[in-house]
């Protein structure tokens, strides 16, 4: 039998060694994002209203539904073009770092700003479109999408070696992924609009919607550049005044494969509308009423819109009527939204309050509290009570009476004691998180009376005659500052838990008739 020979084994012991070895990782994609925000343009610009909001909502879009971590999310407001140019800088700067350790990277380039003669107008400053296009080009990410919202930006589309594409009929099937690509919120000479009641640009606010999942036409819980902006298109050409504003896109890229830009899938809460649902629905945040999404559904197909956590209100318009449902996500999840569960009321009504309609704005409120003591070395007081609360919006308002009873020794005698107090108290809540913080002024009115018995009473009556000691009286008054949280539960029940410093004036012949005192309440409560 012969051996084989040296070089043999060598080769298949080196085969057996990379079958050993870990498989070398797949480049990790990583996303970076750009927001601008300028709404301060040139001197003879009128200032914009919304353009640092639309940015803010972009950045806080692609952290919750982009795959962009905070750390590398990046927002400008106001900036210059200098500020521009420097920010871009230290974000090629961060790729090439990326790059070096073996990642792939994405750039996502969104300006919000006014725009003429293909220049960017901000604040006071102008930045060429095409030296924004052409560093965005050679910043060192794979793919660089650029979206800009203003007026005239179409030029930026129209570009020596890029193609301009038609109206929306985009197929991006075969997209290459090595590049970049280019999209306008108008046509070359066109004006992109900005709504008041939309808090925002047209555009953006399609575009925004369109990424929380209404553009997502193959249902698979993901929006790909293709199907977000033929979305964005068609509702800006459809609303906007007279169809005068049209979208535009470019593109210079090599390679294959699809663009995902946002998963609606992941998202920690979404409002469900099944697929019989149909009509224009409005979802609205609460109780400022922003505009978080505007969808015409259509029936046949269900639509999971991705939003925040939060507290929202839906409208639908129906002729001289408006629908109104009250959504609570405050802990995320998701709500299925039932249109015979729509509350109807007069859409004069919704208008004249700026869209803010509080449906259940009462609630019934169950109280258990403990105080200190009133009377000097009378030890701890607790106290149940009721309450009735009203809101308008994040301001409420509190009225509640409550009971106590006390017994306790003094010189010689039993002392007991009942309570009644009527209080009142508002101020202003903060409905940004699940828990709801809140601050005011309360007003406490206490009336208080005291029986009194002697240890040796029936012998003093006995000896000395006369009638038992009479009870006191007093009605005493509390004011000061409050503070508490309130907690959401299931459906409209809700917790809250609050503290007060109050300064309490009840007169006293033992004590001083002013002492500080200090309360502190819980309960549960239903809206209604």
């Amino acid at each position: 039998m012969t051996k084989p020979p040296l070089h043999s084994l060598l080769l298949r012991l080196s085969a057996v060694l990379l079958l050993l070895l870990p498989a070398r990782a797949s480049a990790e994609t990583v996303r970076l994002l750009v927001s601008i925000g300028a709404n301060v343009g040139a001197p003879d610009d009128a200032v914009l209203s919304f353009a640092d909001d639309d940015a803010e909502r972009v950045r806080r879009l692609f952290i919750e539904l982009g795959g962009v971590r905070t750390d590398r999310a990046y927002l400008l407001v106001d900036p210059t073009a200098t500020a521009v140019r420097q920010r871009l800088a230290e974000v090629a700067g961060r790729i090439a770092e990326l790059r070096s350790a073996g990642n792939d990277v994405v750039l996502v380039v969104y300006i919000s700003s006014h725009a003429r003669a293909g220049v960017l107008h901000l604040a006071g400053t102008g930045l060429p479109l095409a030296e924004l296009r052409d560093t965005t080009r050679q910043i060192g990410a794979r793919l660089a999408v650029v979206i800009v919202d203003a007026c005239e930006s179409g030029t930026l589309a129209q570009r020596k070696g890029g193609t301009a594409a038609p109206a929306y009929d985009v197929s991006l099937e075969r997209l290459p992924l090595q590049g970049q690509v280019i999209i306008s919120s108008s046509g070359p000479g066109e004006s992109s609009e900005e709504w008041d009641s939309l808090k925002g640009s047209l555009f953006t606010h399609h575009l925004l919607t369109g990424l929380r999942g209404d553009a997502d036409a193959e249902g698979d819980g993901k929006v790909s550049l293709s199907e977000a902006y033929a979305y964005a298109y068609r509702r800006t050409v459809a609303g906007s005044s007279s169809a005068g504003q049209h979208p535009a896109y470019a593109w210079d890229l090599s390679g294959t494969g699809e663009l995902i830009l946002t998963e609606p899938e992941v998202a920690r809460s979404a409002l469900i509308f099944p697929a019989a649902a149909s009509g224009r629905f409005v979802v609205a945040s609460q109780p400022r009423a922003d505009v978080m999404a505007e969808v015409d559904k259509q029936s046949g197909r269900p639509l999971r819109l991705a939003v925040p956590p939060g507290r929202y209100l839906v409208r639908k318009r129906a002729g001289e009527s408006t629908g109104l449902l009250e959504v609570e996500l405050p802990y995320g999840g998701q709500r299925q939204i039932q249109e015979d569960k729509l509350v109807w009321r007069r859409f004069t009504e919704v208008a004249l309050k700026g869209g803010y309609v509080a449906l259940r704005n009462s609630a019934l409120m169950g109280l258990a509290r403990m105080e200190s003591a009133p009377i000097s070395g009378s030890g701890l007081r607790f106290a149940g009570g009721l309450g009735y609360r009203h809101t308008w919006g994040s301001w409420w308002a509190l009225g509640t009476l409550t009971a106590t009873g006390a017994s306790y020794r003094g010189v010689a005698l039993d002392i007991t004691e009942r309570a009644f107090g009527l209080g009142a108290s508002g101020g202003y809540r903060w409905m940004q998180w699940a828990l709801v913080p809140h601050l005011g002024l309360s007003v406490e009115l206490t009336g208080m009376r005291q029986s009194l018995h002697r240890d040796d009473e029936e012998e003093i009556q006995e000896n000395l005659g006369g009638a038992p000691l009479a009870p006191l009286h007093a009605l005493g008054v509390a004011v000061g500052p409050v503070a508490g949280v309130e907690l959401p539960l299931w459906g409209r029940s809700f917790a809250l838990v609050q503290g007060q410093l109050l300064l309490r004036y009840l007169p006293s012949r033992r004590q001083p008739s002013v002492r500080a005192a200090g309360l502190v309440s819980a309960g549960a409560g239903w809206r209604f």
